[in-house]
């Protein structure tokens, strides 16, 4: 699987008629909501504005010589300072009324998105694609129903291999005896 993930191309840049897209398959890592929408941040700003930037940082620069000028030039602009604020908002009021509640997620949980992002080179415009966006969770173990009898089922399975093997190696050695 990590060769396949090596295959695939998270920047990309397209031509759409008179207009550059940078498209972005965007990964905010392991986080909270409290990290990604909240003020833990430097300067007490939201995790999500670093990394968005970042990443947006980083895909013109590698796929652009100039790449590090040109965020220079459109991170100040109306259009990219308005869609970003936009892109937060929209995601925000989408984990908060859409997937928290559908997954049960409390304060501190951790979870991923993995998404695209389009970058508009020419306007500094900014949009995000919700229907390609993935959401990963990672369950806490005290909220685990059945964690007590799985790890009992998990503690009889043990002893039911080391007797396994225990007497595999008894009818191994039983073997040899025999050819020799």
């Amino acid at each position: 699987m990590a060769e396949e993930e090596k295959r695939v191309e998270r920047v990309q840049l397209e031509e759409r008629g008179d207009k550059r897209v940078l498209v972005i398959r965007w990964n905010t890592g392991k986080t909270s909501a409290g990290r990604l929408f909240g003020r833990y941040g430097a300067g007490g700003k939201p995790d999500f504005f670093r990394l968005l930037f970042g990443a947006i940082a980083g895909s013109l620069s590698e796929k652009m010589p100039t790449g590090s000028e040109v965020f220079a030039r459109i991170k100040d602009t109306d259009a990219f300072r308005h869609s970003t604020r936009e892109i937060f908002e929209n995601i925000k009021k989408w984990f908060f009324n859409e997937v928290a509640p559908r997954y049960h997620l409390d304060k501190g949980d951790i979870f991923m998105l993995i998404t695209e992002i389009e970058v508009d080179i020419d306007k500094g415009e900014v949009t995000w694609r919700p229907e390609k966006t993935e959401f990963y969770y990672w369950v806490r173990s005290d909220r685990c129903r059945g964690c007590e009898e799985l790890a009992e089922e998990n503690a009889r399975l043990r002893k039911e291999v080391e007797t396994l093997r225990a007497e595999l190696a008894q009818v191994r050695e039983k073997l040899s005896t025999l050819l020799k």
